[in-house]
């Protein structure tokens, strides 16, 4: 089977959410192989374009919608929306994004004779396991999947500790699109300033009040630095106490979600990059690492950050950033105030960060090494 002729069924649900922009570069850069996207519904395509993609919904009369939404809640995808497509389309392979949406396709993908690739990414490994149900659903899953993608060595372990076979488990990194983030060296303002950032959805995961602990506690000292918090969420709430409790609203911007284009912006015009995630209390973890620290490396921007997930897979303590154990926030700002403190070493972490990003992730390189996959699963199927 020659890879020209290789056409992969990316199967994500929606398409594409808000924070989906590494999905969406794992289509862009998908050269060895055609993508087609399969989704239960459309969410805003016009911020992710692709082509082509099959809302398999679109036009069910009505008693097919609610036979497709009762197989939906018992956790699977109705064959009968999704084999047609694939056979038209000639696909010889299942991608699914996200650990419930590979659940939901093992019937699809035994009905179509198709091997299955599903992609973790965290809150599908971390929280969902919680309910007994899910745990079955997983266990169905490894049991009839193909293979499991992770971003990292901890997720990976997450899925085995789950029931699934360790030779069913690949580690490769999520890449991104370094064309579009172009490297800057980083320095003070010409008065001092610094912008610390975080561009993060306001989950407990994210630990968006911790940073803004963090930066009450070094504020005092270091009067022309400002935070910037980019996102939304549940959290929004919480964060906009602690903000007033530490009285810091002329220092501390909360701006909700931006476009895309926005947060690379905002990555640009940045000196310090802030991610202090942790385990949630409902168990919801980033299970792989935040994207964001990808991009941040990449723009050439130091890093303060947490040892929790992979994300010291992605950020080298000491070298591209400096990280603090989970929930331990007066370490957490111990490690700004040192950043600081020490902007002559901005610009050697920020050096390595954009040459580690070129080396392990890199959008075309990251799919190659899934097509590598794609290829011996169709083959061997």
């Amino acid at each position: 089977m020659s890879r020209e002729m290789l056409t992969v069924a990316h199967f994500v649900s929606p398409y594409l959410f808000r924070t989906g922009s590494w999905i969406h570069a794992q289509l862009l850069n998908a050269h060895a192989h055609r993508p087609i996207v399969l989704t239960q519904a459309l969410e805003e395509p016009e911020r992710f374009p692709f082509e082509p993609i099959f809302n398999v919904n679109r036009n069910l009369n009505a008693p097919s919608r609610l036979r497709s939404r009762l197989l939906h809640l018992a956790g699977q995808f109705d064959p009968a929306q999704y084999v047609p497509i694939l056979r038209e389309q000639g696909a010889v392979l299942i991608h699914a994004h996200m650990g419930w949406e590979g659940a939901r396709a093992v019937r699809v993908a035994r009905a179509a004779g198709l091997p299955l690739v599903t992609s973790f990414y965290g809150r599908d490994a971390g929280l969902l396991p919680r309910y007994p149900w899910w745990r079955w659903r997983y266990r169905h899953l490894f049991g009839h999947g193909d293979a499991c993608v992770v971003e990292g060595p901890h997720l990976g372990g997450m899925l085995e500790r789950l029931g699934c076979p360790p030779d069913r488990v690949h580690v490769i990194h999520l890449g991104i699109d370094l064309g579009r983030i172009p490297y800057r060296s980083r320095k003070p303002g010409e008065q001092g300033e610094v912008e610390i950032l975080v561009s993060a959805s306001l989950r407990a995961k994210k630990g968006v009040r911790a940073a803004v602990d963090a930066f009450a506690a070094i504020a005092g000292q270091h009067p022309a630095a400002r935070l910037r918090i980019l996102g939304d969420g549940p959290e929004r709430s919480r964060v906009e106490e602690a903000i007033r409790r530490h009285r810091l609203g002329g220092r501390v911007t909360l701006e909700g979600y931006v476009s895309y284009d926005d947060h690379l912006a905002a990555l640009d015009r940045a000196h310090i990059f802030l991610a202090p995630s942790r385990t949630a209390p409902d168990g919801d973890s980033e299970g792989g690492a935040p994207v964001a620290l990808i991009e941040s490396q990449a723009a050439g921007l130091p890093i303060v950050s947490t040892w929790h997930a992979d994300i010291p897979e992605v950020v080298e303590d000491g070298i591209t950033g400096l990280l603090s154990p989970e929930f331990d926030d007066r370490a957490l700002a111990r490690n700004l105030q040192w950043l600081l403190e020490q902007p002559e070493q901005w610009p050697a972490m920020g050096r390595s960060g954009r040459e580690r990003m070129e080396k392990e992730f890199c959008a075309a390189i990251q799919a190659e090494r899934v097509s590598e996959l794609y290829q011996s699963l169709a083959r061997g199927h």
